[in-house]
């Protein structure tokens, strides 16, 4: 019986563990997206692709490289944050010196989050912080805090909203689920298009997503 609570145990440990490496991951991502658009993006564009509004005017023998291509996309976080640093880079023209000018920490993060370019990951595409905001002050009221359905307005008006982390309302397409923000759907759930721009709609939707369960 002993040995049955220590597994069960040690179960529940690495399941938190798991759990806590999954957040820190994907507060990386964010933050990686945002130290990318601030530093990286103006060479290598939003998109990762290698043509950014500097990159035409750069006087360098190579292009910025797409950082979309398997040869990137292969490599470890550990491996390309040694690229960003200055090393292994072979014949690139990239500028050395991010390491000075940001801490570890930081260039870790863009690391993280350069690898993951090749996805069409809403989450990736939408600024989760600021749809966060948006989702607090626009949806929590009728879909609670957690995305559960639970808001307020479901008792006072005795509706049953959509469970958002459940399925099947988690394996919702990105362009679905933009589509039900922007147009609305069935009696309660409002037309979002004007309230909010497109581009809000996009962050609440990859907000929204992070709350899906796996």
């Amino acid at each position: 019986m002993k040995s049955v609570a220590v597994v069960l145990f040690a179960v529940v440990v690495l399941a938190s563990g798991f759990a806590r490496a999954q957040e820190a991951d994907e507060e990386s991502v964010e933050m990686g997206r945002r130290l990318f658009y601030s530093y990286c993006a103006l060479c290598h564009g939003v998109d990762g692709k290698g043509k950014g509004p500097l990159s035409s005017k750069l006087k360098t023998k190579r292009p910025p490289a797409d950082l979309t291509q398997e040869r990137f996309q292969k490599l470890s976080v550990t491996q390309l944050l040694e690229v960003i640093k200055g090393y292994n880079r072979g014949n690139s023209d990239m500028p050395t010196g991010w390491d000075k000018i940001l801490p570890e920490k930081n260039l870790r993060a863009v690391a993280v989050y350069a690898l993951r370019m090749s996805q069409r990951d809403l989450r990736l595409l939408g600024d989760t912080r600021r749809g966060r905001e948006i989702f607090r002050q626009t949806c929590v009221a009728c879909h609670g805090p957690k995305g559960e359905g639970n808001g307020v307005l479901t008792q006072l008006l005795s509706v049953k909203m959509a469970n958002w982390p459940e399925k099947p309302v988690s394996k919702m397409p990105d362009d679905e689920l933009i589509k039900v923000v922007t147009a609305g759907r069935g009696q309660f759930m409002p037309i979002w298009a004007g309230p909010l721009s497109a581009e809000e709609i996009k962050d609440v939707a990859a907000y929204a997503k992070t709350l899906f369960k796996k």
